[in-house]
């Protein structure tokens, strides 16, 4: 099979080309994540005009992840019978993930505030499984990469997404939140309408008549496969340090005595988590497709785990320190230092390690099955940052601390990269 499906019948003209397809794709991811992840950048704002508690906190990170991951056990489903339809659904789950979020910004108390926010997440929801499944489709040989790519375009949005929001409210518009959201949603509709007009001149998905028809139970049937309850378990650890860590450590940034960071500050460093993964993720694709899945999942495991826990021990000392930048009169404190410099090496890999995990489900996929695959995936993905809300709740309202986040994150982590060493990655058909 060819490794661009370019051959589908469709119009010819450069919106069927393979570079315009996935920059459509990824592209639109991105700007997905971006308005998805201004939440995170909210998050102290509302916390502080609501007076909300560590225990407020978890249930809004609770609501959310929820609401963002829950519906993956149906909408997997969903575009396995919509798979005719994929060009529309993108632009949908764009659009009203953006509306929702610009909704939130006109309610006046918090928990429609939060309503409002998880029902964007669930409109985001509707957007993984139609576009990995276009991806492996079209490009069957080279997956990793092309999923790699959309994986970029998330995290592009992930880091530049915060980091523009809090740049936006720290410097033009005095932290003003919900004017954000309004002014962001004009941008919104043009580029549904333009995400429209490019994937509706691409090649459509044609069914394959040899495949069985969906099944709503089918995303829980493959997990009688061993590869699905290695890759979810994956997914599951990943997501619970990498979430946990989102819901409260914009709070740890802007209120922990040490650091005081205002929006930008939070801002910046949320971004970390996934911004050199924007230019490593292509890469981190492109090489498991050349010599396999396991050794860059065992080694972002290793990774995202051990520097964790660097955080953590770094958050725990009591030695301040600080120093001057070479030929400059800029002062930094090393433990902000420490914190930045770890935060962007576990964001070498945190994002871009789903993408692989992703690509490994894909080549062990059924056919007719590959958004109920995406779906069993992204489901234990927002399970585990789910779990791991409520768990970080509780240990920062035992501990009283939002340090002891980290060190929980790094426990879930690294013992993946032991799991990885030996769990299967490959679907027994016999």
């Amino acid at each position: 099979m060819a490794s661009d499906a370019s051959a589908l019948p469709g119009p010819r003209s450069f919106r069927a080309a393979g570079p315009t397809y996935i920059a459509t794709i990824a592209v639109g991811h991105g700007l997905k994540h971006w308005y998805i992840a201004a939440f995170a950048v909210f998050l102290p704002l509302i916390v502080e005009e609501y007076e909300l508690t560590a225990t407020g906190v978890t249930a809004i990170a609770i609501i959310k992840q929820f609401g963002g991951g829950f519906p993956n056990f149906f909408v997997g489903y969903v575009s396995d019978r919509l798979s005719g339809y994929w060009h529309l659904i993108l632009p949908f789950s764009f659009f009203f993930a953006a509306l929702f979020m610009m909704l939130s910004g006109l309610a006046p108390w918090v928990w429609p505030v939060i309503a409002l926010a998880s029902l964007g997440g669930l409109a985001a929801s509707f957007w993984h499984p139609p576009a990995i499944s276009m991806l492996s489709t079209r490009f069957p040989d080279r997956k990793g990469m092309a999923i790699a790519y959309h994986g970029s375009g998330s995290g592009a949005g992930e880091a530049l997404g915060p980091l523009a929001v809090g740049f936006i409210l720290a410097f033009w518009l005095a932290d003003d939140w919900r004017l954000y959201t309004l002014l962001s949603f004009a941008p919104a509709v043009v580029i549904s309408i333009g995400m429209f007009w490019l994937l509706s001149g691409a090649p459509r998905q044609q069914p394959d008549r040899q495949a069985q028809l969906p099944r709503l139970s089918d995303p829980i049937r493959l997990l009688r496969y061993p590869v699905y309850v290695s890759l979810a378990y994956a997914n599951f650890t990943r997501s619970f340090s990498h979430f946990g860590l989102v819901s409260f450590m914009p709070v740890y940034l802007a209120q922990d005595d040490g650091l005081n960071m205002d929006s930008f500050g939070v801002g910046l460093h949320v971004g970390l988590l996934t911004l050199l993964g924007v230019v490593f993720g292509p890469l981190f694709g492109y090489f498991s497709d050349r010599i396999g899945r396991r050794v860059p999942i065992v080694t972002a495991m290793f990774v995202i785990g051990v520097g964790m826990l660097i955080i953590a021990a770094i958050g725990e000392t009591t030695i301040a320190l600080d120093f001057t930048l070479p030929l400059t009169s800029v002062s930094i404190q090393a433990e902000v230092l420490v914190i930045t410099l770890a935060l962007a090496f576990i964001g070498l890999f945190l994002w871009s390690s789903q993408d692989v995990v992703n690509a490994t489900a894909m080549d062990a996929s059924p056919p007719g099955l590959q958004g109920s695959t995406v779906g069993i995936m992204f489901l234990s993905s927002l399970s585990g940052a789910t779990v791991g809300a409520i768990v970080m709740g509780a240990v920062v309202a035992l501990t009283g601390t939002y340090e002891s986040i980290f060190w929980l994150g790094g426990a879930v982590a690294a013992p993946g990269a032991l799991v990885f060493l030996f769990a299967p990655l490959r679907r027994r058909t016999a």
